[in-house]
């Protein structure tokens, strides 16, 4: 994990955000069915997986950044699911507040937890081309950039060595969506799957955003 609670991770623009391991500032767990976890799955760390496989099954939704450095600004549950899950979904089921502080924020799926490159990512058998998931807004017209990959911290050793992305206008029913990242090498990932949302102008101080993850899927 980072050597401080507080670093920079690259984006393509070249700026810089700010993020932090959530457990470097408060070391909050995950809570699954009242009883309180860690966000790290239990794997063998050597063995390539085959897809397709949940994200929930090697990833943890442990990487906070922007305004989730921030404890209470992020929440994301598994307790809390939009029900009905969309048909055939495997994995976890997640819902996401967001309550803005600041402009932005996000959370990256991490191998293993709280992983920004000190350790390596999780190897996966070649041959997988997409990673689809479903989303929906408590509203709709939510605004999120979805991505897969990307995590390349240059002041530590190991990084992402591949980076897709799309950005979605959720609605208030499930929908199908995919990150497409084509037949290339990905190499060691450490960054399964983010989201990350900007606020602008009454949205900033606005009430929180929720929305709704289902079925991350590698490989599908």
């Amino acid at each position: 994990m980072p050597t401080s609670a507080n670093q920079a991770i690259r984006v393509a623009s070249g700026t810089s955000r700010t993020y932090a391991s959530r457990a470097a500032v408060a070391g909050v767990l995950l809570t699954v069915a009242g009883v309180a976890c860690s966000s790290s799955p239990t794997v063998d760390e050597n063995a390539a997986v085959d897809t397709p496989f949940a994200v929930s099954d090697y990833f943890a939704p442990s990487g906070f950044m922007g305004d989730g450095t921030t404890v209470g600004a992020v929440d994301v549950k598994t307790t809390e699911c939009m029900t009905p899950r969309p048909p055939g979904a495997r994995g976890d089921c997640y819902k996401v507040t967001y309550a803005p502080i600041g402009a932005w924020a996000g959370v990256y799926w991490q191998y293993p937890a709280d992983n920004w490159g000190a350790k390596a990512g999780k190897k996966i058998t070649p041959g997988a081309t997409k990673l689809t998931f479903w989303a929906a807004g408590s509203k709709g017209g939510e605004k999120i950039d979805f991505k897969v990959g990307g995590i390349e911290d240059e002041t530590l050793p190991f990084h992402d060595t591949f980076k897709a992305e799309t950005s979605e206008k959720l609605t208030s029913a499930w929908v199908k969506y995919e990150v497409n990242f084509g037949p290339k090498g990905y190499g060691d990932v450490i960054g399964g799957f983010s989201w990350s949302m900007s606020v602008t102008g009454a949205d900033a101080s606005g009430p929180p955003t929720v929305f709704y993850l289902d079925g991350l899927t590698w490989g599908e």
